[in-house]
């Protein structure tokens, strides 16, 4: 009877209560440079530059400065990395995927008619998150249980009112008990002074690919403008198992005095497990506006803005937990019991503003240097009725102001080319250059170019860390993430 009267108790509570909260408002508004294999060898600056497919997601005046049409297509090959730490075990875990890196088009007119102003066209679709990642934990409890949360979560609430994907679950699967019905308190069967083992298996797919749609004026060969109209649309799968094994066999019956479970077989506690399943899909748009002007025949000056991007997002959800005991008990409930949960949602980034400047020698090469600003805790979620104030609270008390930097430089040794690049994207919390989600790239390539053909080649190297916890940060200890991206792109283009 226990198991039914739950189940049917959570069938009356409201079906939107699901994850969505300040992590995914980051997610979504962390974005990294894509496009062309050139642009990203340079690390993705190219904000003063221009003349390149990236630039529509950049500086959009940049495409002002094509005087001929181009062409391209870029394909890569990324391998992504974590090492996992947790109370002294390490786990080092890889994923591999395919990304489609971009394709632009760009077309230009007047450019030999008219000496006054000419115009450009042009269209891309670039890469500009991948989520792909396999991530493995494990390492002892240090006296810490995911049933203390259970209980936080679960004590002073009816049977009604528990949480019905977490601590109604654990109800459930006898992990958690109510002993007093006066004052709704309740006790677990796992007793965290024993030595536990505890693991989680995070899986994750997805991107978010943008498609830009760009126009550009250039006058007299010394100012140019330009604006994008930008439409990025993201998947992202995340699939998770945490686990708490008594591998050591302390728990037994006999171990746990706190009180006397019903006669129902389930006995001391052999292992437990709790899964969490969704998949986010939607679009957005943003609009991109920029100005690029040759201060003289060796500078250039750029600067750009990005509206907030504003996405419409659908989850699908699903949460399931199983429990096993010494005495041959076994349970297993699931939230939403049949096929899965749906909620829509709006994420609305951050605004960024972007100021370049150029240094160029057609003879020898160029540099570039970006820098951006970006308030992350402009970010925030929205629905209908409106569900996330509390989340958009600690947005804005946990995010703060933080800066982009990339430079890049390419040096003509024509019809060949070698090209270097460093970024840095600051964290969220306003670190820079090092500290938690502070990212790190590393870049490189080369180039050949004769005639109308040319092909690029990009070497990318991205290196992170971060701190994780696998349930609530009060309840167990922090785990730490080395995270190591390696990304091969080529480009292969034709001007027209």
């Amino acid at each position: 009877m226990k198991l039914f009267f739950s189940v049917t108790a959570f069938s009356l509570l409201s079906l939107s209560i699901v994850a969505q909260n300040d992590i995914d408002a980051i997610r979504y508004s962390q974005t990294y440079f894509g496009g062309t294999s050139r642009s990203k060898a340079m690390a993705g600056s190219f904000g003063a530059l221009g003349a390149d497919g990236a630039c529509m997601g950049i500086n959009p005046a940049g495409i002002g400065l094509y005087r001929k049409g181009d062409i391209n297509l870029s394909v890569g090959l990324r391998f992504f990395s974590v090492d996992a730490i947790h109370n002294g075990t390490s786990n080092k875990s890889l994923k591999v995927n395919l990304p489609f890196d971009g394709i632009s088009l760009v077309g230009a007119w007047d450019a030999r008619s008219n000496k006054e102003y000419h115009n450009a066209v042009g269209i891309s679709c670039n890469q500009i998150a991948n989520f792909a990642s396999n991530i493995s934990i494990s390492g002892r409890s240090n006296q810490k249980s995911i049933a203390n949360e259970f209980l936080a979560n679960a004590n002073g609430k009816s049977l009604s009112n528990l949480d019905n994907s977490y601590s109604g679950m654990a109800y459930d699967n006898y992990l958690i008990d109510m002993t007093d019905t006066l004052t709704n308190k309740y006790a677990s069967i796992i007793n965290s002074k024993y030595d536990l083992l505890q693991t989680k298996t995070i899986e994750t797919l997805g991107k978010i690919n943008e498609w830009c749609f760009n126009y550009a004026f250039g006058y007299k060969d010394k100012l140019y403008v330009g604006a994008t109209l930008g439409i990025p649309y993201l998947t992202f799968n995340y699939n998770s198992i945490y686990g708490e094994t008594d591998d050591k066999d302390s728990l037994k019956a006999s171990n746990n005095t706190a009180y006397t479970y019903p006669s129902v077989g389930v006995g001391g506690f052999k292992n437990m497990a709790y899964q969490e399943t969704f998949k986010t899909t939607g679009s957005g748009y943003n609009l991109k506006l920029g100005v690029i002007y040759r201060a003289a025949d060796f500078i250039r000056l750029g600067a750009s803005f990005q509206t907030p991007t504003v996405y419409s997002l659908t989850d699908t959800y699903m949460y399931k937990m199983t429990a096993n005991y010494d005495e041959g008990g076994s349970f297993t409930t699931q939230y939403p019991p049949d096929n899965g949960g749906r909620f829509n949602y709006k994420i609305i980034t951050p605004m960024k503003v972007t100021g370049s400047i150029a240094f160029i020698n057609q003879k020898y090469g160029v540099l570039n240097v970006d820098y951006d600003l970006i308030n992350y805790g402009q970010a925030n979620l929205q629905s209908s009725p409106q569900e996330f104030t509390g989340v958009n609270q600690v947005i804005r008390s946990k995010y703060t102001q933080t800066g982009n930097l990339r430079v890049g430089a390419e040096a003509n040794l024509n019809p060949f080319y070698i090209r270097l690049g460093y970024a840095m994207y600051g964290s969220p919390f306003g670190d820079m250059f090092q500290g938690d989600l502070v990212r790190t790239f590393y870049t490189g390539g080369v180039g050949f170019r004769k005639d109308k053909f040319y092909v690029d080649m990009s070497f990318t190297r991205s290196i992170s860390t971060e701190t994780y916890y696998m349930y609530g940060a009060s309840y167990v200890d922090a785990s730490s993430f080395k995270n190591f991206g390696t990304t091969i792109a080529v480009t292969v283009g034709s001007k027209f």
